[in-house]
């Protein structure tokens, strides 16, 4: 029983689990980054992840196109991005208790407005809403291994990937990308140097909305095209524990959020056995994150002692 456990765990199976998972971890990864390049905490990206998901699924139902619903899954990520920024930045409230706030009745928020559309608290079941859908690359996919892994994924999957692409281009290439780090670094320097912070940052917030509301759609707009209560289930902090890790590296920040994503495909193949109890199983990737944000705190603090960066 054991052996054909761990025997999953190097089939082409798991690891098309694991690019499934590592698709709205990694959403959420960037989402936490791009503001934390600019010098803004936001840790409401679950919240904005279950905001994007249900609003996705609405829109998608009463406007009857996929689209649609994408279009305003992303307005409403991006409105509730500005609205941290008007609390933050306008009346001056601590952008982690505005986050924590977000985080705190987001459920509650969500499984109101579902009633109020469909009369249910659970799930969207009973709308019919159209679907995102899958890709296949002509000439890829009859690649045996690489076409399974590379072509049939979400259409949002390949959105995310070439997301990561320009993102990295625009933080590390670009005027725009050295304006947002030079106010994460200092901002007061970057005031001096003549860079409006506040729209820097505000421009950073709403990017972070539109990347969090995409990662909530992924789960609410493929194929089981329904919300639920709590199906963001944590990915949102997995990011923010991915961005928290990374440190300010892009390279530390994807590879943490695969293997976030490969600790979620463990837990997903080892809930299919009665062997492990499912509670503990499923806590498998709260676990890798709890380990991995411990060793990378103390690497930082070694660093620190050791001289070779300043405290902040």
């Amino acid at each position: 029983m054991l052996g054909n456990i761990f025997s999953s765990l190097f089939k082409l199976t798991f690891l098309l689990t694991v690019l499934r998972m590592a698709t709205p971890i990694l959403f959420a990864s960037i989402a936490a980054f791009v503001t934390a390049s600019a010098g803004v905490a936001n840790i409401a990206v679950e919240s904005i992840m279950t905001f994007g998901a249900l609003a996705g699924i609405l829109g998608s139902y009463a406007t009857g196109n996929v689209w649609a619903g994408v279009a305003i899954g992303l307005l409403v990520g991006a409105g509730t991005a500005l609205l941290i920024a008007f609390f933050s930045m306008r009346l001056g409230a601590d952008p982690i208790l505005i986050g924590i706030a977000l985080n705190t009745f987001a459920d509650s928020l969500s499984i109101f407005f579902l009633y109020l559309a469909t009369g249910e608290k659970g799930t969207s079941a009973s709308l019919l809403t159209p679907t995102l859908g899958s890709v296949d690359i002509p000439g890829i996919k009859s690649i045996p291994v690489l076409g399974e892994i590379f072509s049939g994924q979400y259409i949002l999957t390949y959105v995310c990937w070439i997301l990561l692409i320009v993102l990295f281009i625009m933080i590390y290439k670009t005027p725009l990308g050295m304006r947002m780090r030079a106010c994460g670094l200092n901002a007061d320097a970057a005031r001096t140097a003549g860079i409006n912070v506040g729209r820097i940052r505000v421009f950073s917030l709403v990017l972070s909305g539109l990347f969090a509301a995409l990662g909530g759609m992924y789960l609410s707009l493929n194929s089981i095209h329904l919300f639920s209560k709590g199906m963001v289930s944590g990915l949102g902090w997995m990011g923010i524990a991915a961005n928290g890790i990374a440190n300010g590296s892009y390279g530390m920040l994807l590879l943490s959020a695969l293997l976030f994503a490969v600790f979620r495909g463990i837990s997903i193949v080892f809930s299919q056995s009665a062997v492990f109890p499912v509670d503990l199983v499923r806590a498998v990737p709260y676990f890798a994150v709890f380990f991995f944000l411990t060793i990378s705190s103390i690497i930082s603090y070694l660093r620190i002692k050791s001289g070779k960066v300043e405290e902040q």
